[in-house]
């Protein structure tokens, strides 16, 4: 269980599921993480086991990754990018 916790974004992935990203601090170390959450029976999201936890020392790489996958969605013609960001 984190010590803390501040969720930066999450959406609706399907009907009974929410990705969340959050960042955790846990026995004074900082964690990113990129999980699903389902409803339990009392109407509040709970964590699944499906996610990652990166440290801030990994981030960099996680990004590459994740620009990797943007590149190759965007060459296969599967993804284009919105023409302006959401508002926050």
């Amino acid at each position: 269980m984190p010590d803390d916790r501040k969720v930066l974004h999450e959406f609706k992935r399907n009907q009974e599921e929410t990705l969340r990203v959050s960042l955790s601090t846990f026995k004074g170390r900082t964690y990113i993480d990129i999980r699903l959450f389902y409803e339990d029976p009392n109407g509040e999201l709970a964590p699944t086991k499906k996610g990652v936890t990166i440290t801030p020392e990994l981030w960099d790489e996680f990004r590459r990754g994740v620009a990797a996958a943007e590149d190759a969605l965007q060459k296969g013609n599967l993804w284009h990018p919105e023409t302006a960001a959401p508002a926050e």
